[in-house]
């Protein structure tokens, strides 16, 4: 008996069809495998992007503003729950301020629905980072730190973290002024006129784990400058706001020196300086002694509770 060509062709198809269900299962099975979940639990392979909006310390320029200002970069870690830093499964994310504060990043942060996790960040944002315990800064820079916040049974609609950040240097300012036994005709700072503080670190380290930022050198090898500035009659003499790097334990000795009309003009400062403090300090000039007269001012730098959302 002749067998007819359909007979032969359906099985044909029949097997096709079968291979391409196969594989497709296989293939969507590969899919599920690839997303992660830190928390231990089962996969299910459905993931929502990260959203990060932060509150902060005013500043330094803007010391009652909680508005990052434009270009203001972070780097943000995410771990599983009570997971070490140094196993964080996005590591030093960058995000940068925009227009109103509002931050954004080029990476896709996608976060396990269902899962638990930690989130941490400090700013200004440094690349090539080998240690999260020792996060390199120089000399005025105006360190910012987040701590540990966590974020728990993600969702659709809870994927938002709220990130404290506080300043981990201290600040500094000096103003100098004459005193009264100045002659009427000498009352007058000139572009000539300068004055220098020394006695800083240049370089710091911070831990991203605990916020501590501590000299990365042991000498105190660093100078701020000023001069006189101003038009001619009313120039004034000072050293602007300026972040600083305190000592482990927080005592340290600043030197400084005044020099007007050729005359140097000499004090020492022994303080104790604390992080996300402000400190502002008068240096009198007097006629009649090589010393100057210091009197200084603390401050806390402006605490605000606005939220910046980083997307």
């Amino acid at each position: 008996m002749k067998h007819s060509a359909t007979y032969l062709i359906i099985p044909v198809h029949f097997m096709a069809c079968r291979f391409s269900i196969a594989a497709f299962l296989l293939f969507a099975l590969l899919l599920t495998g690839c997303s992660h979940d830190l928390s231990g639990r089962e996969d299910s392979g459905t993931t929502v992007q990260l959203k990060v909006s932060g509150t902060c310390a005013g500043l330094t320029t803007k010391a009652a503003d909680p508005v990052l200002p434009t270009g203001q970069t972070v780097g943000i870690y995410v771990t599983g729950k009570d997971a070490a830093l140094s196993s964080s499964y996005f590591s030093n994310v960058e995000y940068t301020s925009g227009n109103a504060g509002v931050m954004a990043t080029g990476q896709h942060v996608d976060l396990t629905i269902g899962s638990n996790y930690d989130v941490y960040a400090y700013g200004p944002y440094q690349n090539n980072i080998s240690d999260v315990t020792a996060i390199p800064f120089s000399h005025g820079t105006d360190v910012l730190w987040a701590p540990k916040n966590t974020l728990s049974g993600v969702s659709a609609t809870s994927n938002t973290v709220v990130l404290g950040f506080t300043h981990r240097t201290a600040q500094i300012v000096f103003n100098v002024v004459f005193a009264g036994d100045f002659s009427s005709g000498s009352k007058v700072f000139t572009s000539s006129s300068t004055v220098q503080v020394s006695g800083f670190y240049s370089q710091g380290q911070l831990n991203a784990t605990t916020g501590e930022l501590a000299p990365s050198v042991t000498t105190t090898d660093t100078s701020l400058k000023g001069a006189g500035t101003g038009s001619a009659g009313s120039m004034t003499l000072g050293i602007p706001a300026t972040c600083f790097i305190p000592a482990k334990g927080g005592n340290m000795t600043l030197t400084v020196k005044v020099t007007h009309e050729g005359k140097d003009y000499l004090a020492t400062i022994s303080d104790t300086f604390t992080t996300g403090t402000a400190y502002n300090y008068t240096v009198t000039l007097s006629g009649y002694s090589p010393t100057l007269g210091i009197s200084g001012k603390v401050t806390d730098w402006t605490q605000v509770s606005d939220t910046v959302p980083l997307y």
